[in-house]
């Protein structure tokens, strides 16, 4: 680990895309995860590949199976199949599984590995999950990348003189002089069959605590082997990416189905502005048809007749009556005047007719 450390101080770490999913399959995985990824795969032409291998009483064992699907240069779904955890060969998860690793290794599909395809799976035969047999179409990418290298004299590394021309890059070297970054090899060799998705709750159980058993340390070192196992296909997509840049514009058109959970990430410039006029109109539901009004229906059994008595009516006659009297009140006033008027002119002293003034 010597090198690691020393690439480590020389180079800033390498970083696997945050568009990327990652989806773990053994026996807690539901079909309808195992059946979304098998869509998936019919609209996906190539793949990056790698595997993880643990020695068990001397004998390498296949404990974990990367696969990246490259949907696009900016977006990925990469599954991890844990090999210690697979359901019961006579299900039909198992059979879903093994259906969507058929789609995978199809003739048709690219798949790309750091080193021969063959030495990624021969430890991986007895789980009865791959098919035996030549697989079609595939990229040693390690042997690819020495011939692209050698091409551009331009490209300097401290090691280039040492390396004869057919020499075998690693990973971490090319990633290194290629990008200036350090792809951290340091869980390379490692308890595979550990469990690494939290759901298998193999956490639970002392393992990696240094003493006593500690959840965090638990955790925290199966999230260091995931970023490894993660970090190891993510790094090849980038490496194919750069010997072949005219694939660079690859694009999956892969619709989630309805049934399906979706997670929908929105960038700020993709929401626009909401007038207040168009906001209740987002905020309504809309129907296709008008919605009914319910009238309520008219039942005879349910009619109620209430009846006053007479003294609640005289009582309600006298509180109207009191009501009428403001408005009556000004036009009594005007006739009582009327009257007064009248019997005053009576009243008035009247001279007598046909006499003689004085002179």
């Amino acid at each position: 680990m010597e090198k690691n450390e020393q690439l480590r101080a020389e180079y800033p770490p390498f970083q696997s895309p945050s568009n990327l999913t990652v989806r773990h399959l053994h026996h807690y995985s539901s079909i309808e995860t195992v059946e979304e990824l098998i869509m998936k795969a019919r609209t996906t032409n190539i793949y990056a590949i790698d595997t993880e291998s643990q020695i068990i009483n001397k004998v390498a064992k296949g404990a974990l199976v990367q696969i990246q699907f490259i949907h696009s240069i900016h977006e990925s779904t990469l599954i991890l199949i844990e090999m210690f955890y697979l359901p019961d060969q006579n299900s039909l998860l198992f059979k879903k599984i093994k259906e969507l690793c058929s789609s995978i290794f199809g003739d048709e599909n690219t798949k790309i590995t750091w080193g021969p395809f063959d030495n990624e799976f021969k430890n991986f035969h007895s789980y009865g999950l791959f098919e035996k047999g030549k697989i079609k179409n595939t990229i040693n990418l390690q042997d690819h990348f020495s011939g692209w290298y050698n091409k551009f004299p331009s490209i300097t590394h401290p090691v280039r003189e040492s390396r004869e021309q057919q020499a075998n890059w690693s990973l971490q070297d090319a990633m290194a002089t290629v990008f200036q970054q350090f792809l951290d090899k340091n869980e390379t060799v490692n308890k595979w069959c550990c469990g690494l998705d939290f759901k298998l709750n193999t956490w639970k159980k002392k393992l990696f605590s240094k003493n006593h058993y500690n959840a965090n340390e638990e955790q925290e070192k199966r999230i260091s082997m995931i970023n490894y196992a993660v970090a190891d296909c993510t790094a090849v997509t980038k490496l194919y990416f750069m010997i072949y840049p005219l694939n660079a514009t690859i694009q999956t058109n892969y619709e989630t189905p309805k049934t399906a959970s979706t997670n929908i990430t929105l960038n700020i410039d993709d929401l626009t502005d909401i007038s207040e006029d168009d906001e209740p109109k987002i905020l309504m539901p809309r129907f296709d048809k008008e919605p009914q009004k319910l009238l309520p229906k008219f039942d005879e059994q349910n009619y109620v007749t209430i009846e006053a008595t007479e003294e609640e009516m005289n009582e309600f006659n006298a509180q109207k009556q009191q009501l009428l009297l403001p408005k009556q009140q000004p036009r009594l006033q005007k006739r009582q005047l009327l009257q007064q008027k009248q019997r005053q002119l009576q009243l008035k002293p009247q001279l007598p007719q046909n006499i003689p003034l004085q002179l």
